[in-house]
């Protein structure tokens, strides 16, 4: 006589299908929200040189977002943490993420800086239409 297989796989399946379905649901809402703040302010404000400005300097950030924030250092870092929680203790984890929010506020203070000193050339970059005139 053979045993039923365990149940866990299609649990398991089951919880990543709702966590997929969470995480897209999420994205949807940001999406349509995202969509609602660009015909409000365009509503509001209309199209113009100041609209263009509010545009691209929402533009930077969110590209160095996209770059560094959404995916390499999650996939890097929630494994290893995960790990740390696991397999040593609270006050190792507790270090672990003190050094890193350290590190990652450090970074972030120099790209700000940078960012700020190169501000000309970001917004050639992003926008090369844009004058100094606005013309």
């Amino acid at each position: 006589m053979e045993s039923p297989p365990p149940a866990e796989p299609a649990a398991g399946r089951s919880g990543l299908l709702r966590s997929t379905g969470v995480v897209g649901g999420m994205t949807l809402i940001s999406r349509v929200l995202g969509l609602v703040r660009d015909v409000v302010f365009a509503r509001i404000f209309g199209a113009g040189i100041g609209m263009d400005a509010f545009f691209v300097a929402n533009k930077i950030p969110n590209m160095l977002r996209r770059f560094f924030a959404e995916g390499a250092f999650a996939q890097a870092f929630v494994p290893v943490f995960t790990d740390y929680r696991t397999t040593r203790g609270e006050a190792e984890t507790r270090a672990l993420a003190d050094a890193v929010t350290g590190v990652l506020s450090l970074v972030l203070f120099v790209v700000t800086l940078i960012g700020v000193l190169a501000a000309p050339v970001l917004v050639f970059l992003v926008a090369p239409g844009f004058t100094q005139d606005g013309a």
